[in-house]
């Protein structure tokens, strides 16, 4: 596609979204009537359709996952209760925000607050709260922790990419703690089930998830109390999009809807630590 036609269908998408909003507020706002066509007016509105940046992150969000995983289901479906229909891009989880940020693509999901997105961002409504947890082998003496002093003993890995707390990288920078951090949480998983490492830190149904992909039985792996944190995730749009706010408030009166009716609880009643061991489970690489 050559430089002209890539900044007019840029454009273009751009400015159907705003007059798409532009419209709903007006409709809502005063009912005006339009001037338009008869055989127009009478016509059904045709559905914004938006693109958000997304990755993998089963079994929250992943492209072969029914309904795309459990966060960009209640994201579709909040849409979808305002007239939206989301299209979800994949890809890696740095790019996905970055080319979001630039406004390349009308959101990104989902992601954990920090002071850069934070900067760079307008933030939904808390979309779930996922609980970041160390995780060791059943079969190994009881780890207990109240600080990371507690832990530097013990052979730990992490995820390069995973957002960890403030104080998890302060103990890292000061060495009370010294993980190998390594690309994924599959590998994670198989260096603690190979007795290479006493823990390793990660989102919990995550983890869980993850172990079954590797047909390892969830009763094998204990989570360790109390959790390393419990953040919030959101959908993010950039300041620098011209309908931000208005996608923004779309999708949090979608949200809403969901939690009135019943949905968005149905969606998450499906996740627990043992809904996807499956021991002829193949394989899907899941990056965070």
């Amino acid at each position: 596609m050559s430089l002209a036609k890539l900044i007019g269908s840029t454009l273009s998408r751009s400015l159907s979204f705003s007059l798409a909003f532009s419209l709903s507020c007006l409709a809502a706002g005063d009912n005006a009537k339009s001037n338009q066509h008869p055989a127009a007016e009478s016509a059904a509105p045709a559905q914004q359709t938006i693109r958000i940046a997304t990755g993998e992150f089963a079994p929250w969000t992943g492209q072969q996952l029914p309904d795309n995983g459990h966060v960009n289901h209640i994201i579709a479906a909040a849409f979808a209760t305002q007239g939206v229909t989301v299209e979800f891009v994949y890809l890696p989880w740095k790019r996905a925000f970055e080319e979001a940020r630039l406004g390349k693509f009308d959101a990104t999901s989902y992601w954990y607050e920090n002071s850069e997105r934070r900067e760079a961002m307008l933030f939904s409504d808390p979309l779930i709260v996922n609980r970041t947890v160390f995780f060791q082998r059943t079969n190994s003496d009881a780890i207990r922790w109240k600080n990371f002093g507690d832990l530097s003993q013990y052979r730990m890995s992490a995820t390069l990419g995973f957002t960890y707390t403030e104080d998890f990288y302060r103990a890292v920078d000061a060495q009370v703690i010294n993980p190998i951090m390594v690309p994924s949480d599959i590998q994670n998983i198989k260096l603690l089930m190979a007795d290479r490492v006493d823990l390793f830190a990660t989102d919990e149904m995550s983890g869980f998830y993850m172990a079954a992909q590797l047909s390892i039985d969830p009763r094998k792996l204990k989570v360790i109390e109390p959790a390393l944190s419990s953040p919030e995730g959101y959908l993010l749009a950039s300041k620098t999009h011209p309908n931000a706010q208005a996608l923004i408030n779309t999708f949090n009166q979608g949200l809403k809807q969901l939690k009135k009716n019943g949905s968005y609880r149905k969606i998450l009643d499906r996740v627990d630590n043992s809904s996807f061991y499956n021991p002829t489970a193949s394989l899907r690489k899941t990056e965070r």
